[in-house]
Order: structure tokens, then sequence, then C-alpha cells
């Protein structure tokens, strides 16, 4: 039987829409470890200043992507080139799985940033299987009662009083670090959603394949 190997993927968009400005993905294997990580900055984004501007973590330009595009921990790339290089990964490494915290979102402002820019067609070129880790980790980890007990007794409860289910929570629950904070900046997120997959997957439930909140795959694949 085929191995599996996993794309983890994360974005950051300069809106709700679309605009993506950040991204970052691991390729990893059932159990989290890493055999390749990437990291790029839009530059059709990320050089336009209206859009910047506007973004929900437009502070992160000068506390983090600055000293790392100085350090160049990150480079700058047209969408185009990005996707050149996803498609590369994908067939390199023979990826099985495209993975994503949240995957609709995700999925959702690829498709939009590709619309955006003015391009036409898939984002993909390859027909992989998908899976939003945020509704596997709902369906394992986080449907527990320990996760219950321990997120109510640490307050991670919305408005609401629904127990939050963000990858941040997820994460504290999974690596036992309760006092993390998410960074919000691509590849720093898909690390921590690799070892909440691998934490997931080691439950040995069944996985949740192509579950994505409105299947908005059919835009990018």
């Amino acid at each position: 039987m085929k191995k599996s190997i996993y794309m983890v993927l994360d974005t950051e968009t300069a809106d709700l829409s679309g605009n993506v400005y950040d991204i970052g993905w691991t390729i990893c294997d059932n159990k989290g470890n890493i055999f390749d990580e990437y990291n790029a900055l839009v530059n059709e984004t990320f050089t336009d200043p209206e859009k910047m501007m506007g973004a929900f973590y437009a502070n992160k330009l000068f506390t983090h992507y600055a000293p790392m595009l100085f350090n160049q921990d990150i480079e700058m790339k047209n969408w185009i080139d990005v996707l050149a290089d996803m498609n590369n990964a994908i067939e390199d490494w023979e990826v099985t799985c495209i993975a994503a915290y949240n995957a609709g979102f995700d999925f959702r402002v690829m498709g939009n940033t590709h619309k955006n820019l003015g391009y036409t067609g898939k984002v993909l070129s390859h027909k992989v299987k998908t899976l939003d880790i945020w509704q596997f980790a709902c369906e394992t980890k986080l449907k527990t009662r320990t996760y219950k007990k321990i997120a109510q007794e640490q307050g991670w409860v919305s408005s609401k009083g629904n127990l939050k289910s963000g990858a941040e929570f997820a994460y504290r629950f999974c690596s036992g670090d309760f006092g993390f904070i998410e960074d919000h900046t691509a590849l720093s997120d898909a690390r921590i959603e690799t070892e909440i997959l691998a934490a997931c997957l080691a439950t040995r439930r069944k996985i949740p394949y192509g579950k994505i909140n409105g299947s908005p795959w059919r835009i990018i694949q």
C-alpha cells in the first residue's frame, strides 16, 4: 500500500475573501515527520499598500515579515510561481493529501486570489485527497471528555459558551503547552497544524477525507 504523504498548508490573507499574501506548507508523513518546508510572500498582494494596511495582522509587516525578509527566512514570489512550486512539490514528494486547519477557508481564498489576479483555470494540476484538520480534530481529540474538562478549566470558552476549537487551542491540548499563542504566519502555523494532524491520525479513527465545508476544492483542483 502506498505510503500517505501530506502537504499541510496555511495561508494568511489581506481580507476574508482572498488576497493571499503569505503561504506556507510542510511535507510530512502520518507521524508528523517533516521532510520539506516552504514559505513565500505573494508579491502582488504583499507589495500593495492599500490591501496590506487593511489586513487583520497588518502589524506583523514590521514585527515579523521585515526581519524574516532581512534574514532571508522568507522570499517574495509572484503568485503563479508559488503555484508552480506547489505543484512541483506535490509531484516530487508524491503527495497523497493536502490538509489544512479550516481547509474551506484556505482553499477558497486561494481560488479567489487566483481569480483576482486575472488567472483562469485551476490552481493545482494534480488530483489529491483533501482533509480539513479542524474537522478531524473535532471528531477525535477535541471530542474527548479530557479536552472538555481542560478547556473549561482553562477558560477556552467563547462568549456564547462554546468550547473553542481553533488551531491554537487544538495545539495547546495536543502538545500540553497550555500557554501557547499562535503566530499567525503561514509556515509557523503549518508546523503546529502538522503536529495536530499527527495527533489525530494517531487515534486511528476514520479520516474524514473530502469533508470540507462548502466543498470549495473544486475551485482550485
